[in-house]
């Protein structure tokens, strides 16, 4: 009984994440930025799709890098964690441009990538984790 419950929640969760990293961004809403992404609803997609690897703390790795100061960061240069050769030698700097590929499907756009997740097809939920990872990024933040 436990673990269906469990599965349901996990289901209720993931929904609520997807719902709530569709909400558009408005040139009024103080969540927003120049960009067209929305911060709040960005750290939502990323509590949900990136969280469970990655941290949005300075210094703190999970299986995956610190995110914390990715934007403008060359991809595979994070102190204290491990890179595929294909990551490493990519020479990428993550910029809106760069991180929506990547975002798309990580498989397709750095092909040997090591980064088990399939991508986020939403350009709207992608727009708004990219502003989020602008904001936690100190030399980027609007």
């Amino acid at each position: 009984m436990k673990s269906s419950f469990a599965k349901i929640c996990a289901a209720a969760a993931l929904i609520a994440g997807l719902v709530l990293s569709q909400v558009p961004a408005h040139a009024n809403d103080a969540q927003s930025n120049t960009k067209g992404g929305n911060i709040k609803a960005g750290r939502v997609v990323f509590l949900h799709q990136c969280a469970g690897c990655h941290s949005n703390l300075a210094g703190v790795d999970r299986f995956g890098p610190t995110l914390q100061g990715v934007y403008g960061r060359k991809a595979g240069t994070a102190p204290h964690h491990l890179y595929s050769h294909a990551m490493a030698a990519s020479g990428i700097v993550w910029n809106d441009h760069t991180l929506n590929g990547f975002l798309t499907n990580p498989h397709v756009d750095l092909p040997g990538t090591i980064m088990p997740y399939r991508g986020l097809a939403s350009a709207a939920a992608r727009a708004n984790v990219i502003a989020y990872l602008r904001s936690i990024s100190p030399d980027h933040a609007n």
